[in-house]
């Protein structure tokens, strides 16, 4: 009996399909990869969050140097709405009701300001003063009190600016002064000199130069200021720094003398 030899051709060709079922990238089921954190989805590693800005600073309330007994005196007008208009005793005005004086004291400023009542046209026949102490850093602080009792009554503003004319004089103008004195001595009108003015927390808010009669005007919202005259060639002595308050609508008056140098 002939017996054939069997045929191996179908077992290797079910061996290479076999092989090629679970070879990467067949047909089959992928090799499995590295799995996510067990329980949580595969998702994108978010960005950095951007930090908040930083707040801004809040607006200074009042200034970190004084550096003048005017500003300080201004200081003093802001603390208090019965000195919303105020200005300094001018030796040629009569009849003034109140005024104030302000000086360099230890640990800041001294600032008086002196309220009048009865017959101030010779000189007033009540007083009332408040004495303020202003540190360097701008404190104000009442340190006493003194005199008669003078009502004083804060003044109510208008619309509009406040008008506040800067005269500007140089003396004296003869070698000697004479009593009474001569008219042809009296000082003379300073040109072209400038005028700072600035509020009670130093921050300029006007300049100016003065015209051929040595006047300067400003238009000023209500509030207190103190007035910086500048050095002028010529003229050994600049005039020391003025300090006033105004309200809207009002007006005020201000005489800066500068030193000639003669005498």
């Amino acid at each position: 009996m002939n017996i054939k030899p069997r045929s191996f051709l179908p077992i290797a060709l079910l061996s290479l399909l076999a092989l090629a079922c679970t070879a990467p990238g067949g047909t089959g089921s992928p090799t499995p990869t590295a799995s996510p954190t067990t329980g949580a989805s595969p998702s994108p590693t978010p960005s950095a969050t951007p930090a908040p800005p930083s707040p801004s600073p809040s607006p200074s309330v009042g200034p970190t140097a004084v550096d003048s007994a005017a500003q300080a005196a201004a200081l003093v007008f802001a603390s208090d709405p019965r000195w919303a208009q105020m200005v300094p005793l001018r030796p040629d005005l009569i009849g003034a009701s109140m005024w104030y004086e302000a000086i360099e004291a230890v640990g800041g400023f001294a600032v008086t300001i002196t309220a009048g009542s009865g017959d101030c046209e010779a000189g007033c026949i009540d007083k009332h003063r408040w004495n303020y102490h202003v540190d360097y850093g701008g404190t104000v602080t009442l340190a006493s009190e003194d005199g008669d009792d003078v009502d004083v009554e804060p003044v109510d503003g208008g619309d509009g600016p406040a008008r506040v004319t800067v005269q500007l004089t140089a003396g004296p103008t003869c070698p000697v002064e004479q009593v009474p004195p001569d008219p042809n001595c009296e000082g003379r009108s300073v040109v072209n000199a400038e005028i700072v003015i600035r509020d009670a927390s130093g921050v300029e808010v006007g300049r100016a130069a003065s015209d051929d009669q040595g006047m300067v005007v400003f238009q000023l919202d209500a509030g207190a200021y103190y007035a910086e005259a500048q050095p002028v060639e010529g003229l050994m002595g600049t005039p020391e720094a003025q300090a006033f308050s105004v309200v809207g609508g009002g007006e005020a008056g201000l005489l800066m003398g500068y030193d000639t140098g003669i005498r």
